[in-house]
Formats: C-alpha cells, structure tokens, sequence
C-alpha cells in the first residue's frame, strides 16, 4: 500500500488556510489547504502530542494549539520552539476534486 494514492477528503471540504484532520490505512493525518493547493501530514504534534488539526493555519505554517510550537506545512520542518522535531509530510495530488494523499 506504501505506493498507492489513497482517497483523503473531497477538495471543497477544505476552506482556504484551514485543516482537516481524517484517518488513512489507520494513520491520523492533517490535510492543509493554501493558495488553493493541499499539502498532507501527520496530525500529531512532534513536541506536545497535541492534534495539529486543532491549530491555525497561517500561509504555509501550521501552529500547534498546545504550545504554539510551529511546522511548515511544505516541507514539516520545525519553524519555532518549543518544537525542534520536524514533522512526517507525505505526497497530495487532487484528481477530479478529490484529495489523495500517499502515507507510506
């Protein structure tokens, strides 16, 4: 399954800057929209254990609601502490207003 594009969520379900947090293959992930292209990671914080789905998406970075620790949600690189641990990114292609998303 590590190679197959697996369905997300449909593409209108995501406002613009916001998050969406869904179950693929039994992994909880956060899928993000911004200027209109989405963007896949994993939902859980790398420093508190927090849901980043429960955060603020400004632009392309991700907050965490718990300590304000910050991710970037192109590349899940840690952008401000007290998070240090980048998090997991995976692979998003929308098809016909689908979202799949590659969770290998």
């Amino acid at each position: 399954m590590a190679n197959d594009w697996l369905f997300a969520i449909d593409a209108d379900e995501i406002d613009e800057e916001d998050v969406a947090p869904i179950e693929i293959e039994g992994k909880e992930v956060a899928i993000y929209r911004n200027n209109g292209r989405f963007y896949a990671s994993v939902d859980k914080c790398t420093h508190g254990n927090a849901f980043l789905s429960d955060g603020i998406v400004v632009g392309d970075v991700i907050e965490c609601p718990l300590h304000q620790g910050r991710f970037c949600i192109k590349t899940g690189k840690a952008l401000s502490a007290p998070a240090s641990i980048p998090i997991e990114t995976f692979e998003v292609k929308v098809e016909n207003g689908k979202v799949f998303v590659k969770v290998g």
